[in-house]
């Protein structure tokens, strides 16, 4: 039989986040804890939740022209919570470190290449982050902040061709 204090411990497996930021939260943790493979998962299911930006998402209701003139017949709206353009940068950038941990290099680099898309310039935490690490001396990974990190071509522009 198990003790009382055992029972009540939270269990990340037994609580399913509903938002972003939950699972976001949820994947971090995981990432403190060693448990990669579990943080990715929750990196990953974030991407799928309510984010933090608010929007309309319409839906043809009247078939055919509009009965008031127009191209389209009516519309209902319902409000969907959406992910930011921050919260995009966030959950690629985890992914990143999750698979770097996991030694998946490809599918790392092409997370943070996402990031990089969405808008996160950060290089100095990039290089700087342990979960990265492995990625350091790779083609891929130099190849990817060579394009993207100002730096790294002012860099290779004075003492390379």
């Amino acid at each position: 039989s198990s003790s009382k204090s055992e029972q009540s411990k939270p269990n990340a497996q037994t609580s399913s986040p509903s938002t972003f930021r939950e699972a976001e939260v949820a994947g971090l943790r995981l990432m403190q804890d060693g448990r990669h493979e579990e943080a990715l998962k929750a990196f990953q299911k974030a991407m799928s939740l309510p984010g933090s930006r608010p929007d309309i998402l319409r839906t043809a209701n009247v078939p055919g022209p509009s009965p008031v003139g127009g191209s389209k017949g009516g519309t209902e709206g319902r409000s969907v919570q959406n992910l930011d353009e921050f919260e995009y940068q966030a959950a690629h950038y985890n992914v990143a470190c999750a698979h770097a941990c996991l030694g998946n290099v490809s599918d790392a680099v092409n997370n943070l290449q996402k990031a990089f898309e969405y808008g996160f310039d950060n290089f100095a935490t990039v290089r700087a982050d342990p979960d990265l690490g492995n990625l350091e001396g790779t083609r891929e990974f130099d190849a990817l902040m060579k394009k993207w990190d100002p730096k790294s071509r002012r860099i290779m522009g004075l003492f390379g061709k």
